[in-house]
């Protein structure tokens, strides 16, 4: 990736964690532990490669799934969710930028270890993590506008937005590459 996706992806990944830092609430230790996570793992991948896109990809999917599970567990409780359905689906949209960032992760492995002048038949290439990128991009897009016109929660406008930037600078190269 340019040093231009990697600094759009750090900016994404700080960002999200300022917000949820800013944020912070009893009860939300997975959300500070998860946005902690995701700065690691984008440091990690664009600055000191440490640690291996597998393992990164295998943390932030469980991040991921967690994040899911604990909307799940938060919606069969007695008294039902704790929150208006804008922000039931800003934790979807972060449960799902985790789970993609993962698939991303690997597919930017796989077409590193595996280079093909061809064509590519790694996790990053095709039709389907594409449509999942663009889909978790317009839910993210989606949420920001209607927070922002509600005339409330800016920041969580801006941890979608940041989560959205990030996931669009580690798509890029798949997109572009998809895309011909």
């Amino acid at each position: 990736m340019s040093e231009l996706t990697h600094g759009a992806m750090l900016v994404g990944a700080l960002a999200g964690a300022a917000c949820t830092i800013a944020g912070a609430r009893r009860g939300r230790v997975l959300d500070l532990g998860a946005s902690i996570v995701m700065l690691a793992a984008m440091v990690d991948t664009a600055i000191t490669g440490l640690v291996p896109a597998l393992v990164w990809a295998a943390v932030l999917v469980a991040a991921g799934i967690a994040l899911g599970a604990r909307m799940r567990f938060a919606r069969s409780r007695p008294g039902g969710p704790d929150g208006r359905p804008v922000e039931l689906l800003g934790d979807l949209h972060r449960a799902l930028a985790f789970i993609v960032s993962g698939w991303l992760m690997v597919g930017a492995a796989a077409s590193v270890a595996v280079p093909s002048t061809a064509h590519d038949h790694g996790a990053a290439g095709g039709l389907a993590p594409t449509t999942a990128v663009l889909a978790v991009l317009v839910l993210g897009a989606w949420l920001m506008a209607r927070l922002l016109r509600d005339g409330r929660g800016a920041r969580h406008a801006a941890e979608a937005a940041s989560m959205s930037v990030m996931l669009a600078a580690m798509a890029w190269p798949t997109v572009t590459t998809a895309l011909g």
